[in-house]
């Protein structure tokens, strides 16, 4: 069954893993973030990885342009020669999507592992101006619960930040279409944050 598989390899032990920090700090925020820099430790690796391809791929930009020039005509030339380019270079122009990716599944568990926790009286509790960890941000009343709205428009901010840092400047057309399509992952982000847990945001 692939529901008790993902329940057992996922959502158990990330439950599991909270329920333990929270035995060492008393406070489920201070659990959840320090399991975010635990999980930013574990993907590390991938984190340089993006940061070299990153690079190196500004690196290559004036070869492209020159290809670009050279193959305007031929669009499947200039695709094959582009490819060539990156293998010969080992880079993966779509490397700087992998550690987004790679997160979905922990947001996904997470949540899954919150909605569990959330049912415990020690999750619904306070954390900075957070009322209830447990709690999803009062969208029918914007004005009203303002403080609601914090930690969802720093994750988009943030996220948007992250993202130009770690995208490099190209005129590689695919490239640029992933960078056009992974330019609305802050705002989706943000719509995710109206619809969980503080608990996640706070992830």
């Amino acid at each position: 069954d692939p529901t008790t598989t993902w329940n057992a390899l996922i959502v158990g032990p990330l439950a599991d893993g909270l329920r333990f920090l929270y035995s060492i700090f008393g406070n489920y925020g201070i659990a959840i973030i320090v399991f975010t820099f635990l999980v930013r430790i574990v993907m590390l690796p991938l984190s340089m990885q993006q940061l070299r391809s990153s690079k190196a791929m500004q690196e290559l930009q004036p070869q492209i342009q020159a290809m670009q020039k050279k193959y305007a005509k031929d669009k499947e030339k200039l695709s094959q020669e582009q490819m060539k380019l990156y293998k010969d270079a080992g880079v993966n122009p779509l490397a700087g999507c992998l550690p987004t990716v790679i997160q979905m599944p922990i947001w996904i568990g997470l949540y899954s592992a919150l909605s569990i926790l959330a049912a415990t009286p020690e999750f619904q509790t306070p954390f900075l101006w957070m009322a209830n960890l447990a709690a999803q941000p009062n969208t029918s009343d914007i004005l009203g619960n303002l403080s609601d709205f914090i930690l969802p428009v720093i994750t988009v901010v943030t996220q948007f930040i992250t993202q130009k840092m770690m995208t490099p400047t190209t005129q590689d057309p695919q490239a640029k279409s992933m960078d056009s399509m992974m330019s609305i992952m802050p705002l989706m982000f943000g719509f995710f944050c109206l619809q969980v847990p503080a608990g996640l945001v706070v992830y």
